[in-house]
């Protein structure tokens, strides 16, 4: 490395020490570099910006966004939530189970863990500390819960993955599945135990007319799913058409059936997608330059010969990389690392001739889960002034629940079927 690069870099840290956006760190940082280290023509890069979006998968992500920012003001999550607590709330612990089966869901349509940890952290948090739940555990579960539905299909990571590493979103998506559902399944038992050792309070029985109403209520919701991955899987439309049709689907049972979403609703939806959508991509921009600067020093090549010196196999391979990314989501929150730090291992995925769906998978999982890993987890700070609890009593009641996510990823690790069968099935 010559001195333009190093003092690049030390441009990046700067800008990141003094608060500055890390898509504007980054994008400065590497354009410095760009231009005064690799000659790079300045009016070329503004090109560069437009290249790095102009793909067609990642129209996906907007419209998903304002699928599920449109769906959150839509009226139903009152009535999935009395659903889900009239199947389950007379277990012991089966608040508990609902909420997080409430949030994988919710999380699914949502297509972001903030948004599903807002609504679950301002709707059931206080259901569940008035049924007799602690605060700190109700918190703790809840922004674990949040992160459910990143795996399971839409997943706003997936297509970011899929887009920039040139890998099938329909095969990711139907890969987070089973990872997804074992996480989750994984996750109320622990909340049973839990709930059983401190003795928390259940709700009494709901009768089958009760259910059944509930039920009724909730099928447009539930049907929203089979309607975006049935159309992709049958060949009506790709992931990306499958994003437009499910923002009208929302407008329809927003509107026609539960009547909340208004006009006001409607543009509140269009600008929080719009600022979330723009943050997204101008992390694409900064990211994409970055790689193009570890590319010129050439250290995806290093990582590559040295992991492949290291003679560890494909199993050792993601073995090593899981435990790294775990390691690295201490400190790193997980788009940039999903942009800049997975895409580094790629070329030692295809020289192991490891499924670059079942890589994208795991290690997007490995990502989500630094996403509530003290000191840096976002989760746990967006989770804090929003649950009305201390972020040290949130980490705290959160481990059992991390612990339960780091069993299904290595389970999924170690028994690939449980990731692949779906996308071996549809392939």
């Amino acid at each position: 490395m010559e001195l333009m690069d190093y003092t690049g870099l030390a441009l990046m840290v700067l800008l990141f020490l003094l608060g500055s956006p890390l898509a504007v760190a980054f994008s400065v940082g590497s354009i410095f570099i760009l231009i005064f280290s690799m000659g790079f023509p300045v009016p070329n890069i503004a090109q560069l910006f437009f290249s790095t979006i102009n793909s067609y998968s990642l129209l996906a992500m907007p419209f998903f966004i304002l699928a599920g920012n449109l769906i959150l003001r839509s009226g139903g999550m009152i009535p999935l939530r009395n659903f889900m607590n009239a199947m389950v709330g007379h277990w012991p612990g089966g608040m508990a189970v609902a909420t997080i089966i409430f949030a994988a869901f919710l999380g699914s349509i949502s297509g972001s863990a903030a948004a599903c940890l807002a609504i679950i952290g301002t709707v059931v948090v206080p259901i569940l500390v008035k049924s007799g739940y602690d605060r700190p555990f109700a918190s703790g579960m809840t922004v674990c819960a949040a992160e459910l539905g990143m795996l399971i299909p839409p997943s706003l990571f997936f297509i970011i993955f899929g887009a920039f590493n040139r890998v099938s979103i329909a095969d990711l998506f139907m890969a987070g599945v089973g990872p997804g559902f074992l996480s989750a399944l994984l996750m109320c038992i622990v909340a049973v135990v839990i709930s059983k050792r401190r003795k928390y309070a259940t709700r009494k029985r709901a009768s089958w007319l009760e259910r059944r109403q509930t039920l009724v209520s909730v099928i447009p919701l539930l049907l929203m799913p089979f309607v975006v991955l049935g159309g992709i899987y049958t060949g009506i439309f790709s992931p990306t058409q499958a994003a437009s049709v499910s923002v009208y689907y929302a407008i329809v049972i927003g509107v026609f059936f539960y009547k909340k979403l208004t006009w006001n609703g409607f543009m509140e939806s269009l600008v929080d997608s719009v600022k979330l959508s723009s943050m997204i991509y101008l992390m694409f921009i900064g990211g994409d330059l970055f790689g193009k600067v570890l590319g010129y020093v050439g250290l995806p090549q290093m990582i590559s010969e040295w992991i492949v010196n290291m003679q560890l196999g494909p199993m050792g391979f993601l073995l090593v990389v899981e435990i790294l990314l775990l390691a690295m989501g201490f400190f790193f929150s997980s788009i940039p690392m999903v942009i800049i730090v997975l895409p580094l291992f790629m070329p030692t995925v295809m020289e192991l001739g490891i499924d670059p769906v079942f890589y994208g998978c795991l290690s997007i999982f490995c990502s989500l889960i630094g996403e509530i890993t003290p000191p840096i987890g976002p989760q746990l700070w967006i989770a804090a002034p929003i649950c009305n609890e201390k972020m040290g009593n949130i980490a705290r009641e959160a481990w059992p629940f991390l612990g339960a996510q780091v069993l299904a990823l290595f389970l999924t690790t170690f028994i690939p079927g449980i990731a692949m069968f779906l996308v071996h099935l549809m392939r």
